[in-house]
């Protein structure tokens, strides 16, 4: 998946994940093969029991409309009428974009 339109405009990036502690060790293991470091529960990663499955969300703010190359990908942009957290106008909802930015050296947390 193409990432460059946002690594090259995004700015303040925040990666999250919530899991249903049933599918924690599949998560776990994927996010150490992927980057060499064990994800440990806090803020950015919570084990949730009322999830069904697994949420991947990414926050930034980004000064030009992305919002045309997220729709070339299928994948909606949340534009936050107040700031998420006071802090990001966009959040995105999406595992294989997450995933992507994994690949591309972004990791849970503040990037």
């Amino acid at each position: 998946m193409d990432t460059k339109f946002f690594t090259q405009n995004a700015r303040d990036v925040l990666l999250e994940v919530e899991v249903n502690p049933e599918q924690a060790d599949k998560f776990e293991g994927d996010y150490f093969n992927a980057t060499n470091i064990r994800p440990v529960a806090g803020p950015h990663y919570q084990q949730q029991p009322n999830k069904w499955g697994a949420e991947y969300r990414i926050y930034f703010n980004c000064d030009i409309d992305l919002t045309d190359e997220f729709e070339n990908l299928k994948i909606h942009v949340e534009k936050a009428e107040r700031l998420y957290r006071e802090e990001w106008e966009c959040r995105v909802n999406n595992k294989e974009f997450f995933w992507a930015l994994i690949d591309v050296g972004y990791r849970l947390g503040k990037n």
